[in-house]
């Protein structure tokens, strides 16, 4: 990890771009059919959300809705602007009987399928379709601004392994809504965003979590939460403001590579080598720390990767 690939995350991601489409459905009178029948199926997730899933079934094969351009298996998103996430059968049937003009919005079945999804701002601009996905593992989003109204994931399936949210304005992570309730997350990826400390209470419930990413931030104390994140491996807090490293770090017995480079430590303190069984990557380029202290020498010998010194 170094200077020279600060969006390295994406260079090798899958880009797949989920397409919603429109399709406006228009007839003479109420009386006249839709042709069209939507299966409702509640879906309950394991931390109590409920959301209905509305999803064409079956369509008369000279019916106005499949000569529109819909298709079996679609899953409407929207009707006339409004989602439908939260609609009952009943709601969704009153919509379609009371309309002469209906403007739809689904995603394909295929779509809704994706494992890995990468979006960014200039393709991108409206998320509120993420719920529909349900079979989603992995999620990258770069240059959206969430500075305003933050990112919301709260009903994003809890499937989700990797988060990855970069050069978003992100100030507080609290502005991640439901990143809590990811509890099968395993990585994440907060790069290149305004952060200046972490939320406790929301980190320590991202109990799986291996592998956490915070360079290129505004963090200028050691969030001393990542030392209670029993299975975390890897950490990145390369281009911060970090001056000192507590004694807490001995905690992190599960801790194999620490990535410090960019910061303003003036001293390593000794536990960081000897007490910390599992590390055998660390990176400290770019600080100001002594070069004659022993813990320094140490770290020189034990270490493969380079320590910057002043």
């Amino acid at each position: 990890m170094g200077d020279d690939g600060k969006l390295c995350y994406f260079e090798s991601h899958l880009k797949y771009q989920i397409i919603t489409r429109e399709v406006t459905l228009q007839r003479k009178s109420k009386k006249t059919p839709w042709g069209i029948n939507v299966s409702n199926i509640i879906a309950r997730l394991d931390d109590g959300l409920q959301l209905y899933l509305a999803t064409v079934q079956s369509l008369d094969e000279k019916g106005i809705a499949k000569k529109m351009g819909l298709k079996e298996h679609d899953q409407i998103l929207e009707v006339n602007g409004k989602c439908v996430r939260d609609w009952t059968s009943d709601n969704l049937l009153a919509e379609l009987t009371e309309c002469t003009s209906v403007v739809i919005v689904i995603i394909t079945v295929e779509d809704r399928a994706v494992t890995d999804l990468f979006l960014m701002a200039s393709r991108e601009h409206d998320l509120s379709y993420l719920w529909a996905l349900r079979k989603l593992v992995k999620l990258s989003i770069c240059n959206i601004d969430f500075s305003g109204e933050g990112l919301d994931v709260s009903t994003i399936t809890t499937l989700l392994q990797e988060l990855i949210v970069t050069n978003c304005s992100l100030k507080c992570i609290s502005q991640i809504k439901g990143l809590s309730r990811l509890k099968s997350l395993k990585r994440l990826i907060l790069t290149h965003n305004s952060l200046t400390d972490l939320d406790d209470k929301t980190m320590l419930k991202l109990k799986e979590l291996t592998d956490l990413q915070l360079g290129y931030n505004l963090i200028r104390s050691f969030p001393n939460v990542v030392t209670k994140m029993e299975k975390l491996e890897e950490l990145s807090l390369i281009h911060n403001q970090i001056s000192l490293l507590p004694d807490e770090v001995v905690q992190m017995r599960s801790l194999e590579k620490l990535h410090l480079d960019n910061n303003v430590l003036t001293e390593l303190p000794e536990y960081v080598t000897l007490q910390l069984p599992q590390l055998r990557a660390l990176t400290l380029e770019n600080n100001k720390l002594k070069p004659n202290t022993r813990s320094t020498q140490q770290t020189r010998s034990k270490f493969y990767y380079k320590i910057g010194l002043e």
